[in-house]
């Protein structure tokens, strides 16, 4: 990079000496201005040459980051000169059309030195461009943005010369004034852009884009964060993903370095730091759940705990069930006693609701009233059946309690190759299905089995 950066300091050096000449021996506004122009392109370019070799250092305790927005600070010192250029061209040219006209003489060396500094831009700017891609350099891609400017407003200068061999010498200013604009609307979109990575903003897309390559990486269950910042055109970008708690060390390492392969696909030399929090699985929260419940004396039984994920935290129901005779005031106290332990032993867990049930009297016997209850058999096998996982439904018990109770009991068959994961699902929206139609019904048993089990 360094070597490019001195090629193009001795074009603008050449581009200077041609143009002056030129400029003082024409009288020609725009001649002058260009060689201002080229005079300011090779400060730039030699502040270029620095700030590369400065960038170039590798990261140190005090700069873990490395220095690249060396880069960055001389693109940003860089537009800011062009822009007191355009101002300083602005104002000579708009004294020139409202005052007395200036002599100008379109010269054949005028021609011939803006024929030359076209062809020498045309070849600097192509070379810095790729070299700023290739390096993902800010500082060579302004100063490849310099000699672009230098190739159309020597083009205007060469449009302005012919006009003035015309009998238009007025022409000459307005090539001035032209260049003036342009000069200053690049070096304000310049300028912004090094500002932008200077204040760490983050390009909306690019985030995008990391947020959806890390989702699709297998055993990833929820990307929480995603932050990127720009340090002399190379990417640092920081990245949290959620994983299963129960998945071991070695697959989570694998997991992240997966997320690191992918995130450089997207983003071709980035530093990609991947931080892994745990997710707890709804099993596992179960599990959890029902161990804390078993510290409280006065719940007796916990069962239908449910586990729903939003995005501010984790939101758990349960059933819990409590001596029939306890007041509503005690068991809501109780309830909320539990309530509180469970969210302060599992941090992610925001929210927590619970489902007050009567216990059933130990003494308590049930009488089997499956005859009596014909109707309700068969309304019991249409909703087991309607499961996508029940085969067939081929036998419900019903017994009912002292108290009236009524209690069920069913036995449903599904294809042997299905997981016990999905058995609990089906039994889980059966149950939830007989209560909210049947309150009569207080407990739903689902026995699976495999097809053709005798």
């Amino acid at each position: 990079m360094e070597r490019v950066a001195l090629v193009s300091l001795g074009a603008a050096g050449f581009l200077i000496a041609s143009k002056l000449a030129a400029g003082l021996a024409s009288g020609s506004l725009a001649l002058l201005s260009e060689a201002a122009h080229s005079g300011l392109d090779a400060g730039a370019t030699l502040l270029t040459f620095f700030a590369v070799r400065i960038a170039s250092r590798p990261p140190d305790t005090e700069h873990p980051y490395g220095h690249g927005k060396a880069e960055n600070i001389s693109a940003l010192i860089e537009t800011m000169a062009l822009f007191g250029l355009s101002v300083w061209i602005a104002k000579e040219a708009i004294e020139r059309l409202t005052g007395d006209p200036a002599h100008v003489e379109a010269t054949w060396y005028a021609f011939a030195v803006m024929g030359i500094s076209i062809v020498v831009d045309f070849s600097r700017a192509r070379v810095l461009r790729e070299a700023g891609r290739k390096y993902r350099s800010p500082a060579l891609e302004a100063d490849a943005l310099h000699f672009t400017a230098d190739l159309l407003t020597s083009a205007i200068v060469l449009v302005g010369l012919v006009f003035v061999r015309f009998g238009l010498p007025e022409a000459d200013a307005m090539g001035g004034l032209a260049i003036a604009g342009y000069v200053g609307f690049q070096s304000i979109r310049l300028g912004r852009k090094s500002i932008d990575v200077l204040m760490d903003r983050a390009p909306i897309e690019a985030l995008e884009e990391m947020e959806a390559a890390a989702a699709a990486v297998p055993g990833v269950e929820e990307v929480r964060r995603a932050r990127v910042r720009y340090a002399g055109g190379q990417p640092h970008a920081d990245i949290v993903v959620g994983i299963s708690r129960t998945v071991p060390l070695e697959t989570a390492h694998q997991v992240t370095e997966e997320v690191e392969r992918v995130i450089a696909e997207v983003a071709p030399g980035a530093d990609v730091v991947v931080h892994v929090e745990p997710l707890a699985d709804e099993s596992v929260l179960a599990q959890r759940v029902v161990s804390i419940a078993a510290r409280e004396p006065r719940v007796r039984q916990v069962h239908n705990v449910l586990a729903s994920f939003h995005s501010e935290g984790i939101h758990i129901s349960l059933h819990a069930k409590f001596p029939g005779d306890m007041s509503l005031s005690e068991a809501h106290d109780i309830a909320e006693a539990l309530e509180a332990e469970i969210a302060s032993d599992i941090p992610e867990v925001v929210r927590v609701d619970t489902h007050l049930e009567p216990l059933e009297s130990q003494s308590d016997t049930r009488e089997d009233v499956t005859s009596d209850h014909s109707r309700l058999v068969r309304e019991m096998k249409v909703v087991a059946e309607s499961q996508p996982e029940v085969r067939n439904c081929h036998e419900v018990l019903v017994s009912r309690a002292a108290g009236g109770q009524l209690a069920i009991v069913m036995h449903c068959e599904a294809e042997a190759g299905i997981s016990v994961s999905e058995t609990h699902d089906a039994s889980t929206r059966i149950e939830n299905q007989v209560h909210h139609g049947w309150p009569q019904v207080e407990r739903v048993t689902v026995h699976f089995e495999p097809v053709g089990t005798p």
